[in-house]
């Protein structure tokens, strides 16, 4: 049995690695921002915010492995990318350092290298390499996508029309957060490296936005909105609010190209979307 640190448990990912860990048997200590929204499965529950080392004391004692999704995709309390998916992950490894675990893993992106001068994806891997650099063992996961950020597709599905950042031929194979969660476990007991990882169907993104418009029984309308409008959008829109910039630019970057790994798992996006219609989270 591994005592686990998980940072991010109240998250789509980190919720599922909560209950696959539990499933295994292992310890589970859920670090959260509030008590309230802990998952049932957690053995134990610390309350915490990774931006403010001072309430982190003690949250990896006694642990063997630290597990982060930590990250931010809404803004909140004026926080940026870098104060918390890198600043966040720091002053986490250095509360694991602090208490000698042995092993850290860590949730990035696909393709990170392609993809760096996205404020997002920089504050990700600037982390990475200060992982690489901690004296502990590390692993990397790098999933393509989650089933969960397909749902936009569904509500515009939904809405009567779908709008595609180009013409929807790239190539994706997202995963279900359970699916992910059972690598991500595999990584926690015994993995190395960097793990890419994907879902078990790879659809071009119009073929994703097909398969909301059947979930929801409603015929296809979708609409092409160039490349070039987006990223004309992306810069008028930093003038507002450039995190929600960042995030448009994040989303055109990976809508537009090939965004396909190994393939896991068994759960489709047919079927995710038919469990999101009949029981919506």
């Amino acid at each position: 049995m591994l005592r686990v640190l998980v940072a991010g448990a109240t998250g789509y990912l980190g919720r599922h690695v909560v209950v696959e860990l539990a499933r295994r048997g292992h310890f589970v200590r859920a670090l959260v921002r509030d008590r309230a929204r802990a998952p049932s499965q957690a053995t134990e529950v610390v309350v915490g915010r990774v931006t403010e080392p001072a309430t982190l004391a003690g949250a990896a004692d006694g642990i063997d492995v630290v597990f982060s999704s930590v990250g931010i995709t809404r803004q909140r309390d004026g926080l940026t990318f870098r104060d918390v998916d890198y600043q966040g992950n720091v002053n986490l490894l250095d509360v694991a350092l602090a208490a000698r675990v042995p092993r850290f893993v860590y949730v990035s992106i696909l393709h990170a290298d392609q993809l760096r001068a996205l404020a997002i994806v920089r504050a990700h891997e600037e982390f990475v390499e200060r992982l690489r650099a901690a004296p502990l063992a590390s692993v990397v996961l790098r999933p393509t996508g989650y089933f969960s950020d397909m749902d936009e597709f569904l509500k515009m599905a939904r809405a009567g029309r779908a709008y595609l950042f180009g013409d929807g031929s790239a190539r994706m194979n997202p995963i279900d957060g359970a699916d992910l969660a059972v690598t991500a476990a595999d990584a926690i007991e015994r993995g190395s490296g960097d793990v890419p990882v994907g879902g078990p169907e790879i659809l071009t993104i119009r073929q994703i936005a097909e398969t909301a418009f059947a979930a929801a029984g409603k015929p296809p309308r979708i609409s092409s909105l160039p490349v070039g409008l987006m990223r004309g959008a992306t810069a008028m829109l930093r003038l507002f609010s450039r995190h929600t910039a960042e995030l448009l630019a994040f989303q055109t970057a990976v809508l537009t190209r090939d965004m396909v790994a190994p393939a896991t798992g068994a759960i489709t996006l047919a079927a995710h979307f038919r469990r999101q219609l009949a029981d919506p989270i």
